[in-house]
């Protein structure tokens, strides 16, 4: 066993993609949410999609701006970005077939994370737990990026009512005014899916009031 080629890609920041392969064809994402298409035999790029995600974003990315890789179903790659983004490709061309935004208005969400896909849905969370948001999980249809269901990770503003039982009881768990500062929660990596059970498992990152609560 021997190395058999190497390629460099076009940035110098972190990699931290598993790469996926394909009919022949490797895929794989690097900093700032950009995705490559290369040939697994020779080493050949064959297609390059930039998601132009703004570099001024940084300022909200605690980790540097890495992507952790894509999800393969149905001749697509789907891949999250940087700026909160949700983006269907042809897995043969680079072209865009669908982009939605998935993060909640102007607050400091973003994607680190790979989407997962089950039942025909593309499962993607976010990230921004230290920057004062609400983390949750959602799922989009395959096909058209419809948005089917969506499921918080932490309780928020009471007054507006709780999204189901689970998050009314976790309230109850809770102190002070923490749905101003978002409380945080976010499933930036570790989703599952079980066919079995048809259940979904995932892990959440910190709390937001965290730091706060811990220094007084």
């Amino acid at each position: 066993m021997g190395l058999v080629w190497s390629r460099e890609l076009d940035t110098t920041r972190g990699l931290e993609a598993t790469p996926l392969v394909q009919d022949g064809i490797l895929y794989t994402t690097g900093s700032w949410s950009v995705v490559y298409a290369i040939d697994a035999r020779t080493g050949d790029l064959l297609w390059t999609y930039d998601p132009k995600v703004p570099r001024a974003r940084a300022y909200f990315i605690c980790c540097d701006v890495v992507n952790r890789g894509a999800a393969l179903y149905r001749g697509r790659v789907y891949v999250g970005t940087l700026d909160g983004r949700l983006i269907a490709l042809d897995a043969k061309t680079g072209m865009p077939i669908w982009s939605v935004m998935t993060a909640q208005g102007e607050k400091a969400y973003s994607i680190s994370g790979y989407p997962r896909i089950a039942k025909g849905m593309v499962l993607i969370g976010n990230a921004g737990s230290e920057y004062g948001v609400r983390g949750y999980v959602s799922a989009y249809r395959w096909d058209t990026g419809e948005m089917i269901w969506r499921t918080y990770t932490v309780p928020g503003d009471p007054s507006a009512g709780y999204e189901s039982k689970a998050m009314e009881e976790a309230a109850k768990t809770w102190s002070g005014e923490w749905w101003k500062t978002g409380g945080g929660g976010t499933v930036w990596e570790g989703i599952v899916y079980d066919p079995n059970l048809d259940l979904v498992y995932f892990g959440t990152g910190n709390a937001t009031a965290w730091y706060r609560v811990a220094s007084g």
